[in-house]
């Protein structure tokens, strides 16, 4: 059954419409727009903390997830789609008129295409955000699914059991959402700006000014400061690798079948061309013992 995303259920909070429409008429809109499509544990979070901290580049924040929606409306004084995305240009904006969003593809397409596309313009920015290793993003989506522990800034949690039928079933959840985002792409014929993972924890300061170059912005050393001090430390330890080297060794053939149903392995070479690359960045697969 498909799912029905809350807005068109109209359940919205009830709030005073006269304070949107007072900041409505009388705020500036932001006027340069990103929105970035992500999976699971592909860097979003990260992305959304060094750069929310420059305080140049908006927050990054997941506006129209149908979790926090609610909520967002709430902060907003929001009672109807068209108008929640008037106040996030407005209310959620940074200083210098950027605003920043990111979003599953299925996100816009329960919220509606219409209004999102309508919200973004056409000349805003997207950067579809993926990881290369398949195998340790699924692991990294099960250990936090498992002790709930999903960003540096939780509470410490043991590691989990290793639980290969529950890494399957991640790994092919967030192979699900990225064709989903490629396919949102291709269906739009938009154009996206690929960051990967394993380029973007290398190298801060360069993922930073790619996403800032895209839009415009002069990063000055203060805002690379302000970065630096807000970045998440990553998870991932030796128990990561260890559940990885045991999956690969274990689940090969899944691995291999599951590899083949990404479409950003189909992908044209073009996909690869705009994929920042950073400079001495190997893809991080960990060599596993015999």
């Amino acid at each position: 059954m498909k799912e029905t995303f809350p807005p068109r259920q109209a359940k919205w909070p009830d709030c005073d419409p006269g304070i949107a429409a007072d900041a409505i008429a009388n705020d500036a809109p932001a006027d340069r727009c990103i929105l970035a499509l992500f999976t699971p544990r592909s860097g979003s979070s990260w992305l959304a903390k060094i750069a929310g901290a420059t305080e140049q580049l908006g927050f990054f924040e997941e506006y129209i997830n149908p979790d926090f929606i609610y909520e967002v409306a709430t902060q907003m004084y929001a009672n109807d789609r068209s108008t929640l995305f008037a106040m996030l240009k407005r209310w959620a904006k940074s200083e210098n008129g950027v605003f920043s969003m990111e979003a599953r593809a299925v996100d816009i397409e329960l919220f509606g295409e219409a209004e999102v596309f309508e919200a973004f313009g056409t000349a805003s920015v997207i950067f579809f955000l993926w990881r290369d290793n398949i195998v340790a993003q699924g692991v990294s989506l099960y250990r936090a699914v498992a002790t709930r522990r999903f960003h540096s800034t939780d509470a410490p949690a043991a590691a989990p059991e290793y639980d290969p039928e529950q890494i399957a079933e991640w790994m092919a959840h967030i192979v699900e959402i990225e064709n989903q985002n490629l396919t949102f792409l291709d269906r739009h014929g938009l154009h996206a700006r690929f960051l990967r993972y394993e380029d973007m924890i290398r190298d801060r300061k360069t993922t930073l000014t790619i996403v800032a170059d895209a839009v415009r912005i002069n990063l000055l050393d203060k805002h690379h400061a302000a970065s630096r001090e807000h970045e998440p430390c990553k998870l991932a330890d030796d128990w990561n690798q260890s559940a990885e080297c045991r999956f690969r060794e274990e689940r090969r053939d899944f691995v291999w079948d599951l590899e083949a149903q990404r479409l950003i392995r189909r992908a044209p070479t073009s996909h690869e061309a705009v994929s920042p690359r950073i400079a001495n960045s190997a893809e991080e697969t960990h060599v596993c013992e015999p």
